[in-house]
């Protein structure tokens, strides 16, 4: 997921959001992650952790 909540705020995932966040549509924890596209180039998303939000819509959805 590109966002994620921090202190009930809607922030998007980025090289200097918080390292840790709230899923928002179940509120569970997600950790940032970070994938290099390209040489030089990298994008950041949020994932919940691997076994945690099996319920959650957004799991299956990482990009919008």
């Amino acid at each position: 997921m590109i966002e994620a909540k921090v202190d009930g705020k809607l922030i998007q995932a980025g090289p200097d959001s918080p390292e840790v966040a709230q899923c928002p549509a179940c509120g569970g924890e997600v950790h940032k992650r970070r994938r290099k596209i390209g040489r030089n180039t990298h994008t950041y998303f949020y994932r919940h952790r691997q076994g945690f939000g099996n319920n959650c819509p957004l799991r299956y959805r990482p990009t919008r």
